[in-house]
């Protein structure tokens, strides 16, 4: 299995994985299979039903993955999720040079997190509007998790 580290996979799963289903356009092969949870094991971690929820194993850890409609979640901590909001900025600058910033802020409710917001036009009258929260400077264990909405834009 081919190394990628856990921002890398998060950035992926993100950029790849839920843009690119909302496009219909899911392409590339990750380096590592995720595990299916059953709603039990999803319901354990605090999902509602409904979902189909995947768990990449990295190391000791992994990453986790959401769908439940046009809603998508990843995230995880520990391992490097303090470098996941910078990895996932220049992956998607790199795929979506339009992607535009607008939020950057203190976290509404945790005061130990940040929050960040993008829209990402995608084409074809599709937006995606991903919100990160993260960790600030120096919380252990760092905390990275992103929400990605699908809907059309009306002109």
């Amino acid at each position: 299995m081919a190394r990628i580290r856990h921002s890398e996979l998060a950035a992926r799963l993100i950029v790849e994985g839920a843009i690119g289903a909302f496009k219909g356009d899911i392409s590339g092969q990750l380096p590592v299979k995720p595990e299916v949870l059953t709603d039990r094991e999803a319901q354990d971690i605090g999902l509602p039903p409904g979902g189909t929820t995947l768990y990449y194993r990295l190391d000791d850890k992994g990453v986790f993955f959401d769908t439940a409609g046009s809603r998508m979640a990843v995230w995880y901590s520990g391992a490097d999720a303090d470098r996941a909001p910078d990895v996932l900025e220049a992956e998607l600058k790199r795929r979506y040079p339009n992607s535009k910033q607008v939020i950057d802020a203190a976290h509404p409710t945790a005061s130990d997190m940040r929050v960040r917001a993008y829209d990402v036009k995608i084409g074809e009258g599709l937006l995606a509007t991903i919100e990160v929260s993260y960790s600030k400077p120096g919380v252990r264990p760092a905390k990275f998790s992103a929400q990605i909405v699908g809907m059309a834009i009306k002109n």
